[in-house]
């Protein structure tokens, strides 16, 4: 089809099936705009034609959408027709999708909309495209960026996240040559497809700040991964603090043309890896030089000489810091070293004229990378750089630093394509950047993983017999589908196999799909996972514990405050303890110190915790008191009603339900009935639940208090 018959049908879609493909059990559809279809045709049916070759039946849609609806719906008649797609490429300039009112589909994302407004807090993600069963309503299409389209999650759509198709954005950088690196990235593509690569080179990075820095969570991760990566691959660790500066060994390791995965834990931005902290020194000295650089760099920030004369002068008052140590701040040859210092910390777009990365496939943990929204994004640059980046994992907002990143990631091993593992682990604001097809070959000859989940995924006799893979994620793989399929037993399945896996992976998957049924089985099991040899299950159980409450955790989270715990783990049960009963924790803690003899300082540690504890309701009743007083401002009412989202405090539910049927103000009664929404694990749910259906159906409500509370039902079921 030549460029001018493309331009006439510019206004029309047509779907080009490559070959009947009567052997292809799968397709995949692949979505282009005109443009960059016109651009990059030869390229484009070429990527195609090796898809084809593949096993999977290609679908060419080339239109300019004005309606993403209408793509979707596209989507879906493809995903129910005689050869159904199991994925779908969108490549150039395709409709973005801003969603609102969907938060809680994130894993951490929780910008005020009233504040900040739908522009700045709503998530950039194709969630829309490839979960059929979230509704969303259309709001409006951005007046300056026309790719953009804000859209709100639907009270009665479904409120949890399980996507039927993989995705992913194949989106270069607007830039002068966007097609060229189009081209050239789609020729990269076809060339890695055709190469049999297996996972045998694995590097996983712990930048600065990260999961508290805790070395405990370091180590045990690399133990969790040689379990789950199959055929023993070489699996290479940077940790930042290895060298003052780690952005070099850094950009190495990934420049290496065998390496095949990288993990990289770090904080991040649009543009920005954020690898290095604050240098780590010994002696006074070192510690007088570095407190001097921090000066400095705030006087660089200063607008006028009358703020930097503040800035001497507060720290002078404060901390009793001499004139002297700001010296140097304008002196050329100083302010050079610190800039160099400073843009040697991070990895940013601006590195990207020197530096190749190699890997194959970049899993981002961090927040902002994965922005394919902006016309520039760090994801981006892996992909389309000159390097062997064929695919990343990033994320268009903030991301939790407690999730599980690598679930799952022993099938990326056995075949499966980087879209598929992706969408059994995606949040609303992860996303495939890149070619989400590429799989590498499988490391055992006998077992295509992909294939396997792919036309199996409803035969629970064949995930059954799975369990007894020696694989532990094939095993993670079998249980997801059995919990999926509603498999008879489930529960029963779960709580038997936690007792008795050796994997790490398998009793972490375990306890996430037990916290979704919550029932005994699951306050089972959290109460043993708390004490989990794995640090990332006992992090993990210690949170859950937090947000289920109740007076039965309260024996198991008393002994652990005895225990020597991980930093994280140890930040995690100083969070869950304010959501207990205090009277009720002390009584426990009064209770197992009389016992407990194996610490050196006893009556010391003992009035620590006790006096910890003494203090663990602080926040609650300032919350409480605050939400109760009808005289406090709707300011600081609105502030803690939000801060509910994150900090469950089950023991004031009855005063938050009360709130929502005596307050006057509508948009406080909306925001609590919002908040009551992240009480998806709490001991008080059913009693929300039962609430918020009276609501609904009092017709003499206002409609959007009732259509929020339904939204909650259906979030808490």
């Amino acid at each position: 089809m030549n460029k001018n018959i493309v331009s006439i049908l510019i206004t029309f879609v047509f779907i080009w099936v490559f070959t009947s493909c009567k052997e292809n059990k799968t397709g995949i559809a692949i979505v282009v705009d005109t443009q960059s279809y016109n651009e990059a045709q030869q390229e484009i049916d070429a990527y195609a034609d090796v898809l084809e070759s593949e096993g999977l039946k290609p679908y060419l849609i080339v239109k300019d959408y004005s309606v993403p609806d209408s793509l979707k719906n596209e989507l879906i008649a493809l995903y129910h027709s005689t050869v159904p797609i199991e994925g779908a490429v969108f490549i150039g300039d395709i409709p973005i999708i801003m969603a609102i009112d969907a938060q809680h589909m994130t894993s951490a994302f929780k910008m005020d909309q009233k504040r900040f407004g739908i522009k700045r807090a709503c998530v950039p993600t194709d969630r829309f495209y490839d979960d059929f069963n979230l509704d969303f309503d259309f709001i409006k299409q951005d007046s300056i960026n026309k790719l953009r389209y804000y859209y709100s999650l639907n009270f009665e759509s479904k409120q949890v996240i399980s996507p039927n198709i993989y995705s992913g954005r194949i989106k270069a950088p607007e830039v002068e040559n966007k097609y060229e690196l189009l081209k050239k990235y789609l020729k990269k593509v076809i060339e890695q497809h055709k190469i049999e690569n297996k996972v045998d080179e694995f590097f996983f990075f712990a930048g600065s700040g990260y999961n508290s820095e805790s070395m405990m969570a370091r180590l045990d991760e690399q133990y969790a991964l040689k379990q789950q990566l199959p055929g023993n691959p070489n699996i290479s660790f940077l940790d930042h603090s290895m060298e003052k500066i780690i952005k070099f060994p850094y950009m190495s390791e990934l420049q290496r043309e065998d390496l095949d995965i990288g993990l990289l834990h770090h904080h991040g931005s649009k543009s920005t890896e954020y690898l290095s902290g604050a240098e780590k020194v010994d002696g006074y000295k070192q510690q007088i030089a570095q407190i001097k650089r921090y000066l400095r760099e705030v006087i660089y920030e200063a607008e006028n000489k009358d703020e930097i004369k503040e800035i001497k002068e507060y720290y002078k008052e404060k901390f009793s810091i001499p004139s002297s140590w700001f010296d140097g701040a304008f002196n050329p040859r100083v302010e050079k070293h610190d800039s160099a210092y400073a843009a040697n910390l991070n990895l940013t777009l601006k590195d990207f004229s020197y530096y190749t990365p190699n890997l194959r496939f970049a899993i981002f943990d961090a927040c902002y990378n994965g922005s394919f929204h902006r016309d520039e994004y760090l994801a981006g640059a892996y992909i389309f750089g000159d390097g062997n980046t064929v695919a990343a994992q990033g994320n268009t907002v903030n991301s939790l630093q407690d999730k599980w990143p690598q679930e799952m990631i022993g099938l990326l091993s056995l075949g499966m394509r980087v879209g598929e593992w992706s969408r059994k682990l995606c949040y609303l604001e992860t996303h495939i950047i890149g070619d989400p097809t590429f799989r590498f070959t499988s490391i055992d000859p006998s077992i295509n993983v992909h294939q396997l989940s792919v036309n199996n995924s409803k035969n629970n006799r064949f995930w059954k017999k799975q369990l007894k893979s020696k694989y532990a994620d094939v095993q993670v793989l079998a249980l997801r589908s059995l919990y999926e399929n509603n498999s008879k037993d489930i529960s029963n399945l779960l709580s038997e196999t936690y007792k008795k896996s050796d994997y790490a992976s398998v009793r972490t998957e375990c306890l996430i799909l037990l916290s979704k049924i919550n029932d005994n089985n699951y306050t089972e099991i959290l109460k043993l996972a708390m004490f989990d040899d794995y640090e990332l299950t006992q992090r993990f159980a210690v949170k859950m514990a937090g947000k289920k409450g109740g007076d039965e955790l309260i024996s198991s989270i008393i002994k652990l405050s005895f225990m020597n715990l991980s930093a994280r783990v140890e930040f995690n049960l100083e969070n869950a303890l304010s959501f207990f009963d205090k009277e009720k924790l002390l009584a426990e803690f009064d209770k197992q110190s009389k016992d407990v003899n194996f610490l050196v300082h006893k009556k010391m540690v003992n009035r620590a915790i006790r006096r910890f504890l003494e203090n663990s309701d602080r926040r609650f009743k300032i919350a409480l008191e605050t939400i109760a007083d009808t005289s406090s401002s709707d300011k600081n009412i609105y502030k803690e009603i939000r801060g509910l989202r994150n900090s469950n405090y089950h023991q004031g539910v009855d005063t938050f339900l009360n709130f929502i049927t005596t307050s006057t103000n509508q948009e406080h009664r909306k925001m609590m009935l919002e908040s009551l929404g992240w009480f998806t694990l709490s001991s008080e749910k059913q009693k929300i639940v039962e609430f918020c259906n009276k609501i609904y159906e009092n017709e003499a409500e206002i409609e959007d208090i009732r259509k929020e509370a339904r939204k909650t039902v259906l979030r808490l079921k």
